[in-house]
């Protein structure tokens, strides 16, 4: 099974994101529904500024950059990205809806 990845984000209602994956298919992911408020660095998400500055990474990650922290092997604190899984954010979205197919009416002439 293809692992799901993002391809294209565009940002939507605060806290939204529409999500377009390499299976063609356009979702919208709820930041505010998939992340914890009052976790140290998804909180920091939820800032418009930072919010805005989301990108897409090479795995077809969801990523902002330098909002989290990690210990370097000399155990001194570096600042990370942090990132949302791609098949955590294919799972966690939802479809948009698609139009309803129109029909083609032929029309006949009457002779």
């Amino acid at each position: 099974m293809k692992m799901n990845r993002v391809v294209n984000i565009s940002f939507q209602e605060p806290f939204k994101i529409l999500c377009v994956f390499n299976n063609g298919e356009q979702r919208i992911l709820d930041i505010e529904q998939v992340l914890d408020t009052e976790q140290e660095y998804a909180k920091k998400v939820f800032d418009q500024k930072v919010f805005n500055k989301a990108k897409v990474g090479a795995f077809g990650e969801i990523f902002w950059e330098g909002i989290a922290e990690m210990k370097d092997l000399n155990g001194s604190v570096i600042p990370c990205q942090y990132d949302i899984c791609p098949d955590f954010a294919y799972l966690k979205s939802k479809p948009i809806s698609k139009k309803p197919k129109t029909k083609h009416l032929k029309k006949t002439i009457k002779q």
